[in-house]
């Protein structure tokens, strides 16, 4: 949905978006579409690739009109869990005199939510020292933070 979109009016875009959910109502195999669409907006927000989250959003509140909230939810969710990552990013960065640079590492993450993101295989990974140290500050942090909630 990004290439498309680039130097769209805003009307353009509402006009594409439209025109793909008229094209949405005649598939059979929605399940698949849904399924496809998860799965290339979680590379997108994960990639940070959007063009809008604005368009993004009206895109998936579309689809919830034709599919019901319980087929988007987890589309929903994965907006959500960016948002909070992004704000819980920003603590951090705050708790740690206001840098995401430990011992020369920029470092960032994303908390996702398990069940709400497509399915991946999970890569055995062995992260060098430097990162590992970034890796067990923020999660010390993060359980501590959670703690308190």
């Amino acid at each position: 949905m990004t290439s498309g979109l680039k130097g769209k009016t805003e009307e353009e875009v509402h006009d594409i978006l439209d025109a793909i959910i008229r094209l949405f109502c005649c598939l059979h195999g929605r399940d698949l579409y849904l399924k496809s669409y998860e799965k290339e907006l979680a590379s997108r927000l994960l990639a940070k690739s959007l063009i809008s989250y604005d368009y993004e959003e009206h895109m998936i509140q579309k689809l919830k009109v034709e599919c019901g909230a319980q087929q988007v939810g987890k589309m929903t969710q994965m907006f959500k869990d960016i948002t909070q990552s992004k704000e819980t990013q920003k603590e951090f960065s705050a708790n740690n005199e206001n840098t995401n640079n430990i011992m020369g590492v920029e470092f960032n993450v994303e908390i996702l939510t398990n069940g709400h993101w497509p399915q991946m295989e999970e890569p055995t990974v062995i992260l060098p020292n430097e990162i590992q140290a970034c890796s067990d500050k923020f999660e010390r942090w993060y359980k501590n933070a959670q703690s308190n909630r």
